[in-house]
């Protein structure tokens, strides 16, 4: 996959843009002017009680659920780690937008990771650590000292394996917003 680095097109900002109004509105939140920190407390709250309806829910209702869920989460790495949004193209020409850090050596597509997580167990608290590891990976050495570029957290993230005991560990991050060895 060949990246190639572009603005998004108007038409696509303002697919995202409504996306992202959306998932505000859906989330109870009534603008942009909620701190990071409050959207995604959010967020994961609006994930325990979907965790607990998701039956009630039918797939193509999911499906547009993690698109404006997936606008909200890419909209807190954009504001609180200052990521941006950047495209690839495969062999045949498609297009996957994500989003990705500063320094290009991180990136996620938050949608295939809404999707991936409400596959898992307590969905909500795989969101809540996602969040919390951009500031994490991009200060472990593995990170600094690699000249891989794009380095999907998200996919990372889920291929850990043991997701719940790292959970208690990244949660302990979130809530004393402290990196602890």
């Amino acid at each position: 996959m060949q990246i190639e680095e572009r603005p998004l097109s108007p038409v696509l900002k303002s697919e995202l843009d409504a996306h992202l109004r959306d998932g505000l509105r859906t989330l109870g939140c009534q603008s942009l002017a909620n701190e990071p920190d409050q959207l995604a407390d959010r967020l994961t709250e609006f994930l325990v009680e979907f965790e607990k309806a998701r039956s009630q829910f039918k797939e193509n209702q999911i499906q547009l659920l993690l698109v404006q869920l997936g606008a909200v989460l890419a909209h807190l790495f954009v504001v609180k780690y200052g990521w941006a949004w950047t495209c690839a193209k495969d062999e045949n020409e498609h297009d996957f937008y994500f989003i990705v850090s500063r320094d290009k050596k991180l990136m996620l597509q938050p949608w295939t990771f809404l999707q991936d997580c409400i596959q898992q167990p307590d969905c909500f608290e795989l969101v809540k650590n996602i969040i919390a590891l951009p500031e994490l990976a991009s200060q472990s050495d593995e990170v600094k000292n690699s000249d891989l570029l794009y380095q999907d957290i998200g996919m990372a993230f889920m291929a850990m394996g043991s997701l719940i005991s790292l959970s208690q560990g990244v949660g302990t991050v979130v809530e004393d917003g402290q990196y602890s060895d």
